[in-house]
C-alpha cells in the first residue's frame, strides 16, 4: 500500500516537473512583465473603434493578447479561452523597445505593442486591456459631459456599463463595444458617425446573442471630436450630414435656435456660445466644406 501511495506520488511530481519545464519562463526581464497587444489590432482599434472588427485582423495567425508575466505568458483568443505559451515556443520570442514604447515579435514574427505593467494574481491583465480599450474606443468622450471613463467601467447618462470582450457568442459586425448593466447586455453600434445603443435578442440557437434592431438612445456626432480633421460624407444618411454641416457653426459658437441641435452641441464641452458670431468668421475650408454639405444634403433622400 505504501509503495502504491509513493508510486502515486513519484508520479504527480514527475508531471508536474514536466509541465514546469514546458511552461514555465525563467529569465524574463522584469522591464518586459506586461499586457501586449498586436500592433495591427491597435492601429485598427484606433482608426475605426471597433474592437471586434479589429480582432478578427490575421486571426488566428497572431495572439489576441498576450500576458508575461514572471514565470508564465499566458496567449487569449478572443477573451473567452487562454492558455499557456510553452517555453520552447517563447524562447523564440524578441523585445524591443524604442522611443515609441516596449514591443515582443512573437515565434511567427508578429508584432506586440506593450499597453501595461501589470497583471492580477493569476497572471493575467483584463482589467488594463479593458481600460486601455475604453480610453481608445472613447477618446471623444473627453468632449462629451454625459459620457465619462470610470476605471474600467464606462458611464453613459448616469448608467455605469462593464465592458464584455468576448466575442465568441455575440454578433460583432458595426459593434464598438458589448456592454452589461443592470444584469443587461446591450451593443454599442457605429452608425456613420453616430453612435447607438441597443439592446440585444437570442439567436435560435439560444447561444448566440444578436443586436436587436431598435435603438434605445443615439449619440449624435459621437465619433467626431472638436479637433479632428473634417471627415467625409458621401456615404451618411440626411441626418447625419445636418450634424456635421451645423458642427461646424458650433466650433464658432453658433446659438442655435432648433432645440434638438442645441441639445447635441450643448453636451459638448467645447463647446461655447458666441452670440456675436458672423458668416465672416467661417474660414474658405470651412465655407466650402458647408456648400458642399448642403449640397449632399439635398440629394438624400
Amino acid at each position: 500500500m505504501k509503495k502504491s501511495i509513493f508510486g502515486l506520488l513519484l508520479c504527480c511530481f514527475l508531471i508536474g516537473v514536466l509541465y514546469a519545464d514546458d511552461y514555465t519562463l525563467s529569465n524574463v526581464d522584469s522591464r518586459y512583465i506586461g499586457t501586449y497587444i498586436p500592433v495591427d489590432v491597435d492601429n485598427q482599434l484606433k482608426k475605426t473603434k471597433l474592437i471586434y472588427d479589429a480582432l478578427s485582423l490575421g486571426y488566428p495567425v497572431h495572439h489576441d493578447v498576450l500576458f508575461l508575466g514572471k514565470n508564465k505568458c499566458y496567449s487569449d483568443a478572443g477573451f473567452h479561452d487562454g492558455y499557456a505559451i510553452t517555453s520552447r515556443e517563447f524562447k523564440k520570442f524578441r523585445f524591443v523597445e524604442n522611443d515609441n514604447g516596449i514591443f515582443c515579435i512573437d515565434d511567427k514574427g508578429n508584432s506586440y505593442r506593450k499597453i501595461s505593467d501589470t497583471l492580477n494574481e493569476r497572471g493575467y491583465g483584463y482589467t488594463e486591456y479593458r481600460n486601455y480599450v475604453l480610453n481608445v474606443v472613447f477618446d471623444f468622450a473627453k468632449d462629451m459631459k454625459n459620457i465619462q471613463i470610470k476605471g474600467s467601467e464606462i458611464v453613459i447618462d448616469g448608467v455605469e456599463y462593464s465592458v464584455n470582450l468576448d466575442t465568441v457568442f455575440w454578433e460583432t459586425e458595426n459593434v464598438v463595444l458589448w456592454l452589461i448593466a443592470n444584469k443587461q447586455s446591450y451593443a454599442l453600434v457605429k452608425n456613420g458617425i453616430n453612435g447607438e445603443l441597443h439592446g440585444c435578442k437570442r439567436a435560435e440557437d439560444e447561444f448566440y446573442w444578436l443586436v436587436d434592431e431598435n435603438v434605445i438612445k443615439e449619440f449624435p456626432l459621437m465619433f467626431v471630436s472638436a479637433g479632428d480633421k473634417l471627415p467625409g460624407y458621401w456615404s451618411l444618411p440626411k441626418a447625419q450630414i445636418r450634424y456635421l454641416r451645423n458642427m461646424i457653426y458650433a466650433r464658432h459658437g453658433y446659438v442655435f435656435k432648433s432645440e434638438d441641435l442645441k441639445e447635441i452641441f450643448e453636451n459638448f464641452s467645447w463647446y461655447k456660445a458666441n452670440p456675436n458670431f458672423k458668416e465672416e468668421d467661417l474660414n474658405k475650408e470651412e465655407k466650402r466644406y458647408i456648400e458642399q454639405l448642403s449640397k449632399r444634403e439635398k440629394e438624400v433622400n
